[in-house]
């Protein structure tokens, strides 16, 4: 072969089929087809590559996040907060809590008593049960409340109707204290109050008048309001050592009927304050108070204040102008 004849290889690949090869070199174009096929297969075998790579790119971002798992720890931790939650929860709602247990040998209640206070005021009930029966060995309730008449109703104090019972006569306990007292401060020194330590029995002694013309002397009541352990309003209510007529007696009962609707701070006031029937509260004066017009008080000089000039002249005195007559 000629070198005029001769072409190089690299031209044939870079410039590719559009040149054409002299038909006596066929050598030459079996060496170009065997180049062209190992190209077409180099190329093949890339395109798998990347093919591959794209797939494994896509399966590792539809890949889901492991996810986090709690050591125990935390678990127990977390359900003993929320356990305690609970238990706070239903004790603020129910008013009773178990304070201690122990199986086959005692348990404590502790009642919150719901009501408004400036103090938080608990009282705790123990249940003895080492002996077979469920026996109250210590309480501390209120002075007076009759707890016993409670329990006697039930076979067995830790029933839980009987726990409930206690409670509702907790309740209604301190509900008479409070309305004792605030009718202490309505009528305050013209009455005379007094009630057991456990608030089921009270007696109002007051002095009344009537606005009859016949009758001008003072009437002296003493009203007696008798509660039941779980009542707020008196079961029964009388009059002690009363001089009235029959008659009169039972205009004074049916105007004391309202103490059966209403609380005892309110009823006193409509039923002898209002006017709703002939006997009323009498107005007294405090004691040491004298009736008719109060006598003001003696004005003191200010002595911070120099325009009043209290200096004595003996010449504008009395006693100095009666010499001058004489």
């Amino acid at each position: 072969m000629s070198n005029a004849n001769q072409i190089k290889i690299t031209k044939l690949f870079r410039k590719g089929r559009a040149i054409d090869i002299p038909e006596g070199n066929k050598e030459l174009q079996d060496e170009i087809q065997m180049l062209q096929e190992k190209l077409n297969k180099k190329h093949t075998e890339l395109f798998k590559i990347q093919q591959k790579k794209y797939r494994i790119k896509l399966t590792i971002s539809k890949k889901k996040p492991v996810p986090f798992v709690k050591p125990e720890k935390i678990i127990i931790e977390n359900s003993i907060a929320t356990l305690k939650k609970n238990i706070e929860l239903m004790s603020m709602i129910s008013g009773m809590e178990v304070e201690e247990y122990d199986l086959g040998d005692f348990c404590s209640i502790m009642y919150h008593t719901q009501h408004d206070s400036k103090h938080v005021i608990k009282h705790r009930l123990k249940i003895n049960m080492a002996s077979g029966k469920n026996v109250v060995s210590m309480c501390t309730y209120p002075i007076g409340f009759n707890y016993k008449e409670i329990i006697d109703g039930y076979d067995d104090v830790m029933m839980p109707a009987c726990l409930w019972s206690l409670k509702k006569g907790l309740l209604a306990n301190y509900n008479r204290l409070h309305q004792i007292q605030a009718l202490e401060k309505l009528v305050g020194f013209k009455g005379e109050i007094f009630k057991k330590f456990d608030n089921t029995h009270v007696t109002i002694t007051f002095e009344a008048e009537t606005n009859r013309d016949d009758e001008e002397e003072d009437i002296k009541i003493v009203l007696v309001l008798d509660y039941r352990v779980y009542d707020v309003r008196p079961k029964t209510f009388g009059f002690n050592n009363c001089d009235l007529p029959e008659d009169d007696i039972n205009v004074l009962k049916t105007q004391c009927a309202v103490f059966k609707k209403k609380p005892l701070c309110e009823a006193f006031k409509q039923a002898f304050m209002d006017g709703i029937g002939p006997f009323s509260l009498k107005e007294q004066n405090r004691p040491g108070e004298e009736t008719g017009t109060r006598r003001r008080k003696p004005v003191r000089p200010n002595n911070n204040n120099y325009n009043i000039d209290d200096t004595f002249i003996p010449e504008e005195s009395t006693d100095q102008s009666g010499n001058d007559d004489q």
